[in-house]
């Protein structure tokens, strides 16, 4: 096998990656392979990150190509590698539409199954939808709970501000971590979750948003890029001492400062500010851990913090995370962490905004297969990340009892993880459902397979 360079990795992630790309930065979580053999579909050795618990591999995500033609050739190589010459059970969890067909597809003949979705969100459609302007307009019911906690968030004194690298301060970055522990400190129960919280990782590639009342600290909004101009809310995180809002007021912000560079990338003819479009490479922000490795100034050891709270009409999110089922000492996160694909926009108006189509809307559960959304990089979309559907789909090559039994299962964890209610803070946003899909041999992922993966998943 051939062994991946680490220090390139984040780089690749930021240029062809997914959100769940980005959760292979933990170095000390995730193995990253590389196929022996070329790939000449790709410009670049393909990688891919993975998770293992015997005799279990866990694929976590599209691999990293340049080009979908390469993705046959890697999946062929990485089933070689570790199911036909070590003998482990592969399973590819949230990958995209084109990585389904091929698993799916006449070479494999994977079972195939879409039971989570993308939620993305296109900046210009929220700031159309929230603007004074908008008032009587179709679709206004969507974002009133939204301009509801933006105007609590005002009223306490809330500001929200993007933090660039060098304007950061050590007394403002030990506010933050005390936060985070603090928010830590309030959950209960053991997290499932594929990441952790580390908000200095790959540093260099990710954008901060920093909420404030009365000049300290409430909140922590972290942008991380996947792909063209896509980004990834990998964190948007209300300490415990914020006021009703403010995750509202962190998200809103950010969308809003993404969409007015890019009417003023489009009114200027230039490529939006993006690492993948060479022209947006802020400087690490001193005594930061870098994508390669070392210690985080938040303890990884701490319980994973990938899942929405609850409590009251204000929610924390962050990003990957699996539903499961639970017993009464295990709390699960909803899931979260794969490829972004787009909202299904129309070409961007004369503005530089775009009127997206929100024929995909979900009601909490996967929308029936449709092609993979290429990203466009004169537009620019968010994404949360992966959400567990409260539906069980069959895809390809699965019927009969096993998918009884299966939708059985998934029906007891989507009610006992609440799944629904936590896609309802993301809805607030008007978000769209891209669906997503898991896929395994027919014979090779049972009740022992999930058990595999819940423990591998617990930090």
């Amino acid at each position: 096998m051939a062994a991946p360079d680490k220090a390139s990795v984040a780089e690749l992630v930021a240029k062809y990656g997914s959100s769940s790309a980005t959760a292979w930065l933990e170095f000390e979580r995730y193995k990253l392979w590389s196929p022996s053999e070329p790939v000449p579909e790709s410009s670049f050795t393909p990688v891919q990150g993975y998770m293992e618990k015997d005799p279990y591999i866990f694929a976590w995500g599209n691999p990293l190509v340049s080009d979908p033609a390469a993705l046959p050739s890697v999946a062929r190589q990485f089933v070689n590698y570790f199911h036909g010459q070590l003998g482990k059970r592969v399973v590819w969890a949230c990958v995209d539409r084109d990585l389904e067909e091929v698993l799916g597809g006449p070479e494999f003949e994977w079972a195939t199954v879409s039971c989570i979705y993308e939620d993305v969100v296109d900046p210009a459609h929220v700031i159309d939808l929230t603007s004074p302007e908008a008032k009587g307009k179709e679709g206004q019911h969507v974002v009133k709970d939204l301009k509801k906690n933006l105007n609590r968030a005002e009223k306490y004194g809330v500001q929200v501000k993007e933090k660039l690298h060098q304007e950061w301060t050590e007394e403002e970055k030990a506010a933050v971590e005390q936060g985070i522990r603090e928010w830590k400190e309030n959950k209960s129960g053991v997290q499932i979750a594929s990441t952790t919280m580390q908000p200095w990782l790959d540093s260099q590639h990710r954008r901060y948003w920093l909420a404030k009342k009365d000049g300290e600290p409430v909140g922590i909004l972290i942008l991380t890029p996947i792909q063209a101009s896509s980004w990834q809310i990998k964190n948007a995180v209300s300490f415990p001492s914020a006021p009703k809002g403010t995750s509202e007021a962190l998200i809103y912000n950010a969308l809003k400062d993404l969409h007015f560079e890019q009417e003023e990338a489009y009114e200027k003819g230039e490529p939006i500010p993006h690492p993948a479009n060479g022209n947006f490479n802020p400087p690490p922000i001193t005594g930061s851990n870098s994508a390669t490795g070392g210690d985080s100034t938040v303890s990884s050891d701490a319980a994973s913090v990938s899942e929405i709270n609850l409590e009251g009409d204000d929610k924390s999110i962050s990003d990957a995370s699996i539903s499961s089922a639970t017993d009464s000492t295990t709390s699960v996160a909803s899931a979260s962490g794969s490829s972004i694909a787009s909202s299904g926009a129309d070409t961007p108006t004369p503005s530089g905004a775009s009127t997206p189509s929100k024929s995909s809307k979900h009601k909490g559960s996967a929308p029936e297969p449709s092609k993979t959304h290429h990203r466009d990089e004169n537009r620019v979309t968010v994404t949360f990340g992966i959400s567990a559907a409260n539906e069980f789909l069959p895809v390809r090559n699965l019927g009969g009892w096993k998918v009884k039994a299966l939708s059985k299962t998934y029906g007891k964890v989507a009610k006992s993880a609440k799944l629904v209610q936590r896609g309802e803070f993301r809805s607030k946003f008007d978000s769209d459902a891209d669906p997503m899909y898991v896929c395994y041999p027919s014979d090779g992922f049972g009740l022992d397979g999930i058990n595999a993966l819940l423990k591998v998943l617990k930090k």
